[in-house]
């Protein structure tokens, strides 16, 4: 056998190999990490509490500020943004997320009122979900 042949046989018995590793990497590179993943559903829960918080903000306000419709709106601010810190510390593409939903909860806990943390609200929304 030539050399040149040689070569073309030790060539076409790596290429298998070669194509496998490829693949391999390629794949490796396309699943997510489990961190991640983790994120993703801690920014799912989050939104999900956010969507409980619009729909209970879309009822009409009572004047009462110790009514009930208040306590359960903070406690779905208070959950959305303990899951959106979750996700911030899995995965920090999160992080815009988690500090504007902290920053309406500080602002209704500082204020009082809803009316200066809707519009943070709804940007973490607009920003995720």
């Amino acid at each position: 056998m030539t050399s040149r042949r040689q070569l073309i046989l030790r060539l076409s018995l790596s290429l298998p190999l070669l194509l496998a590793s490829t693949l391999s990497l390629a794949a490796c590179s396309s699943t997510p990490s489990k961190a991640t993943v983790a994120a993703r559903g801690f920014a799912k829960s989050s939104c999900a509490s956010l969507q409980q918080l619009t729909d209970q903000l879309a009822r009409p306000r009572p004047s009462d500020p110790t009514d009930p419709y208040y306590r359960i709106a903070e406690q779905y601010l208070d959950t959305a943004t303990n899951r959106a810190a979750d996700a911030a510390q899995q995965d920090h593409g999160y992080q815009e997320f988690a500090d504007t939903l902290h920053r309406a909860a500080v602002t209704w806990q500082v204020t009082f009122t809803l009316d200066k943390a809707e519009p943070l609200i709804q940007q973490a929304r607009k920003e995720k979900c």
